[in-house]
Parts: structure tokens; C-alpha cells; sequence
């Protein structure tokens, strides 16, 4: 049965799949609610007050998992200066999260190793391109951060909507929508905030320039997100999915982000930027030069964004 309740508050948003919540350990945040708001958050931020501990990045598994799937085909030419791999394996080695977020991330590795994969490489390529905004004063181990906690909320939506290979209903299609918020609640309660940093610019990695993304259609201007946001569809586009009959090519993948950009949804110099990765002479994005064909052809079976009748 999947049910919907109401969002009072400030975001503009009205629905949210779920009448209940749990933490990693199993902890109540809310149950049988018809109706969520601003104070009931605020209340779940101070249910369970022990300290949350951190741990180091390089004494989990976490950095080899990091560093294989940088080495895998896919990335292997984004990745392949060596000393560049290994500045990026540097910092991300010396990063410390809360051991509640090395739990949740160990139980998506378990039910769903796919987005555990795809948090890791989203964090690596956030990292990279980062490195190459430092006059933007971008903060490394940040954008790191919120790259590997950016799609907790799927934990908490059905496998059966997440792993559905044929086109989801209008109803399915809103319960995929609410993970930003899941998540938002959840990082919120584990950084004992909702003015908490990594847990708003989670909550809109899926919102676009232009206020057309979602779940709140607002325009994002934060550039951490537009950083996300880019090497999120980008590693999406590229990776395998139960709605299509293969991956885009990186080819394929780019021009999407480029006609994006040109729609005015996503920040067309980080996808410049992204694009001078997979060229061989690794041009200055700043200065790149691009044809105005595109460069390869979308797979022919893709039922994302398309609703069951």
C-alpha cells in the first residue's frame, strides 16, 4: 500500500511517500503520521541525543571501493593522470563521516549495491572538478561529502520502484520523488540540524537552474548542487539501469548534458568541464571548443520519464 501524507512548511511541497521512518539502527523517527512540518523535524532532531562518532575514510572499505571503480572502464580515461588519481585518493583518505553514515552506506551496499557504486564515483568526480574550481573557494572534503550522501533517501523507497524495468506509474514516479526529502529528514537528524549544509544541498541535487527539476521546482543556486547535479546524470546516463536496454555512451551522455545546459537547467561550464576530461589532449575547459553535432546516439530502449498508461 503506498501512501502519501502532507508537508506543512516553508519547502512548497505536498506530498511524501511513507507514514513512518526509521534511522540506520532502527530508531523510531516518526510512525503514523498524516502530516509532516517544520517542528516535527525539529523534534526528530533531538530524539536520540548520544554522540554520533566519526570515522576515517581510509580505515574502511570504503577507499578501496573508491579507488576500483575510478580504475573501471568507464572512468578510466577521466581518471588516468596517476598523480591526479592519487591527489584524489589522498584527500579523500583523510575525510572523517559519522559512523551513523558509513552504516547507512554499508546497508545500501548490501540491498543495493548499484547506488552504493554510484554514490562513491559521484563523490571522486565531485572531488576532481572541484580541484579545478579552487578560485570558486570550493571545499573539497565538502563536496566529497555530500557526494557520498547524496541519494540516502533511496534506501528507504521499494526495490520493486527502483529496480522496475518497465515504465513506472504516475504514483510510483511521485514515491521516487520524495528521496530528497527522506534524505534531507535523515541527514538532518544525524547532523542535528535542518540548517545543516550537506542536508539542504542533498535535498535539491535533483532541482534544476531553470526551477524545473524537482521536488520543490525551485532554482538552485547554490553551485555545490549544480556541481552534484551534473556528475550525478552523468554517472546515471552512463552506468547500467533497469529502465533502458544499455548505458549511453560517454558520448551519448555529454551531448544530454550539453543540450541541458543550453536549456539554461545545468551550469554549462562544469559541464565544459566535464567534457575536457574524456578528450585526449586535456584542454583547458575555459578555452574548449565544441561542434554543435552531436557526438553519439542515445540507447534505443529508455523508459525513463515515460509513465505506464
Amino acid at each position: 500500500l503506498i501512501t502519501f501524507i502532507k508537508i506543512m512548511s516553508k519547502w512548497n511541497y505536498s506530498i511524501f511517500y511513507t507514514t513512518e521512518l526509521y534511522d540506520i539502527y532502527g530508531n523510531s523517527l516518526f510512525k503514523n503520521r498524516n502530516e509532516i512540518d517544520d517542528k516535527l523535524i525539529e523534534n526528530i532532531i533531538h530524539l536520540f541525543t548520544a554522540p554520533d562518532s566519526e570515522i576515517i575514510i581510509s580505515s574502511t572499505s570504503l577507499i578501496d571501493d573508491i579507488a576500483s571503480i575510478m580504475k573501471s572502464a568507464s572512468y578510466k580515461m577521466i581518471f588516468s593522470n596517476e598523480k591526479n588519481f592519487e591527489d584524489i585518493i589522498s584527500i579523500l583518505e583523510t575525510i572523517h563521516i559519522k559512523n551513523s553514515i558509513f552504516e547507512e552506506l554499508q546497508n545500501i551496499k548490501e540491498i543495493m549495491p548499484s547506488t552504493y557504486f554510484h554514490t562513491l564515483i559521484v563523490a571522486a568526480l565531485c572531488l576532481k572538478m572541484a580541484q579545478d574550481f579552487k578560485s570558486e573557494d570550493y571545499n573539497p572534503d565538502l563536496i566529497a561529502g555530500i557526494g557520498l550522501v547524496h541519494d540516502l533517501g533511496k534506501s528507504r523507497i521499494p526495490l520493486e520502484i527502483l529496480e522496475k524495468p518497465t515504465p513506472l506509474t504516475e504514483t510510483e514516479f511521485k514515491v521516487i520523488q520524495t528521496h530528497p526529502l527522506i534524505e534531507y529528514i535523515l541527514l538532518s537528524y544525524y547532523w542535528r540540524s535542518q540548517d545543516s549544509f550537506i542536508a539542504n544541498t542533498a535535498f535539491s541535487h535533483h532541482e534544476r537552474l531553470d526551477g524545473s527539476g524537482y521536488p520543490r521546482g525551485i532554482k538552485t543556486l547554490n553551485k555545490y548542487v549544480q556541481l552534484l547535479t551534473i556528475c550525478d546524470i552523468f554517472d546515471a546516463l552512463i552506468s547500467l539501469r533497469p529502465y533502458r536496454n544499455e548505458p549511453y555512451s560517454i558520448r551519448a551522455a555529454l551531448d544530454l548534458l550539453l543540450q541541458e545546459a543550453d536549456k539554461g537547467k545545468l551550469n554549462k561550464q562544469f559541464v565544459l568541464c566535464l567534457l575536457s576530461y574524456v578528450r585526449q589532449d586535456k584542454p583547458d575547459f575555459r578555452n574548449l571548443k565544441i561542434s554543435a553535432e552531436n557526438r553519439d546516439t542515445p540507447p534505443k530502449i529508455n523508459y525513463y520519464g515515460v509513465r505506464a498508461a
